[in-house]
């Protein structure tokens, strides 16, 4: 491999004493995007994480702290022993704290703004243990869309209207949507009954809020296509095709076509998924209802999806539908 493709190694220290509790295994497998390896080395105490740091002081771009556990005293001598170790190079010191699912909308978006502090793979690996965290319908919606989309996608492939590197970001860009819906208060992205008018509003917001975690990103790396497509499914995958949906009422060829294959998917997941106020929809129920609404979904998309329905609704490793 020449230095041109070499990719760019760089680590993550986390410090818990309750890894299992945190994170799942795939979280901390060494995961290649875009040209970048990255990867975590685990510390259970503060010590093991020192003694970590002394034998490779320049190694870690950031060490993420799970508070759980560990008394605010022994953190700040922690951090001022990192920072005696480190020192001129010193690695970001990021917190996380404890019962994620209590936390305000404020407060994780000060989490994940600082996380562009950290490479982007740190960013998206983080955001996506948020997530699951802070709620696991949510993430198990993002998991089935990403499934329908990739499957989508390479059936638009085979019809000739994308290629398969743009089906590739539709698959990875399908999982974070609806990402901005973490910044979305629990009240209404759980609540029981009809939004207001009001409340609707704020709901819509997650689109531009979702989006904007990416701006600082896509400012910097303006030619990397995933990080494009990222942000353009996740701000416009409500637009409609017939030019009435939102943020920006875009139509037709307007919308990107990343984002006009997320949006079927994503539609037919929540028709088919149970919510707080009503039943899930059949998959028959579901698709009456898509075809139904003229104007919503790309006519030629849509075809795709109608024409090979049974392959893509199994392509889910959920058994949703057994």
């Amino acid at each position: 491999m020449d230095n041109a493709t070499k990719p760019i190694k760089t680590k993550i220290l986390v410090l818990s004493n309750e890894i299992d509790r945190l994170f799942d295994g795939f979280f901390f497998e060494e995961q290649n995007l875009e040209n970048l390896l990255f990867c975590y080395d685990m510390a259970l105490n503060t010590q093991m994480a020192l003694r970590l740091i002394e034998r490779e002081p320049c190694a870690y771009s950031t060490i993420l702290v799970d508070r759980t556990g560990f008394e605010e005293d022994e953190l700040a001598r922690f951090a001022s022993q990192v920072s005696e170790i480190a020192s001129p190079i010193f690695p970001k010191i990021l917190q996380l704290d404890d019962h994620l699912k209590g936390r305000d909308s404020h407060w994780y978006e000060c989490i994940l703004n600082n996380l562009f502090e950290i490479p982007m793979i740190a960013f998206v690996q983080f955001i996506t243990e948020l997530i699951r965290l802070k709620d696991r319908g949510l993430f198990e919606h993002l998991l089935n869309v990403k499934t329908y989309s990739a499957e989508l996608a390479k059936l638009c492939v085979k019809e000739g209207i994308i290629d398969e590197r743009t089906a590739e970001f539709v698959s990875f860009a399908g999982f974070f949507h609806d990402i901005g819906k973490v910044l979305i208060s629990d009240e209404i992205l759980h609540k029981p009954s009809k939004l207001t008018s009001e409340e609707f509003e704020s709901m819509k917001s997650h689109t531009v809020l979702g989006a904007k975690l990416f701006e600082k990103s896509i400012k910097t790396n303006k030619e990397n296509r995933l990080l494009t497509a990222m942000y353009q499914v996740i701000k416009y995958h409500h637009e409609r095709f017939d030019g009435k949906g939102y943020p920006e009422g875009l139509q037709s060829d307007q919308i990107p076509i990343e984002a006009r294959i997320v949006s079927i998917t994503d539609v037919f997941d929540a028709l088919t998924s149970s919510r707080s106020y009503r039943k899930a929809y059949t998959p028959s129920e579901a698709l009456s209802i898509m075809t139904s609404d003229e104007g919503h979904f790309d006519p030629q998309i849509l075809d795709v999806f109608l024409n090979n329905f049974e392959q893509i609704r199994d392509s889910t490793s959920q058994s949703k539908f057994a």
